[in-house]
C-alpha cells in the first residue's frame, strides 16, 4: 500500500468524484450533466491507472529535495502574501491580516535560508 500510495490518492479522488456524480443522480440532473461529468470521472480514473503503471515501472522514489538557492524556499511563500495584498484591494483590508504575516515568513526564510550548514 505504501509504494503505491499516489494511485490510491488519486483513484479515491475518482471514487469521490463519482459519489458526487451519484448524488447529482438523486437530484435529477440532466443527461449532458451525467454525460460531463462521467467524463470527469473516467478520466481521473484512467489518471490513476496511468499513475498506478509509472509507480510500477520506477519504484524509486526521492524523498528528499535540495534547495538550489539560500532563499529559494522563500518565493512560494513571498508569492501567496503578494496574491492576498492584492486581493486585499477586492475583498478588503483584512486580507492584509493573513498577508503580512506571509511577509514575514517569507522574509525569515530569505534572511535565514533553508539549506543545513555546511561544516
Amino acid at each position: 500500500m505504501r509504494r503505491h500510495l499516489p494511485y490510491v490518492v488519486v483513484a479515491g479522488w475518482g471514487v469521490l468524484n463519482g459519489i458526487l456524480l451519484a448524488v447529482l443522480g438523486v437530484y435529477g440532473e440532466s443527461s449532458l450533466v451525467f454525460w460531463l461529468y462521467g467524463c470527469v470521472v473516467a478520466l481521473l480514473e484512467l489518471a490513476a491507472l496511468a499513475v498506478l503503471a509509472s509507480s510500477r515501472s520506477g519504484p524509486d522514489q526521492q524523498v528528499r529535495y535540495r534547495v538550489p538557492e539560500r532563499g529559494a524556499a522563500a518565493v512560494p511563500v513571498f508569492a501567496g502574501g503578494c496574491a492576498l495584498v492584492a486581493l486585499a484591494f477586492v475583498y478588503g483590508l483584512w486580507l492584509l491580516a493573513l498577508a503580512v504575516p506571509l511577509l514575514g515568513v517569507a522574509l525569515a526564510l530569505t534572511v535565514h535560508g533553508t539549506t543545513a550548514s555546511e561544516k
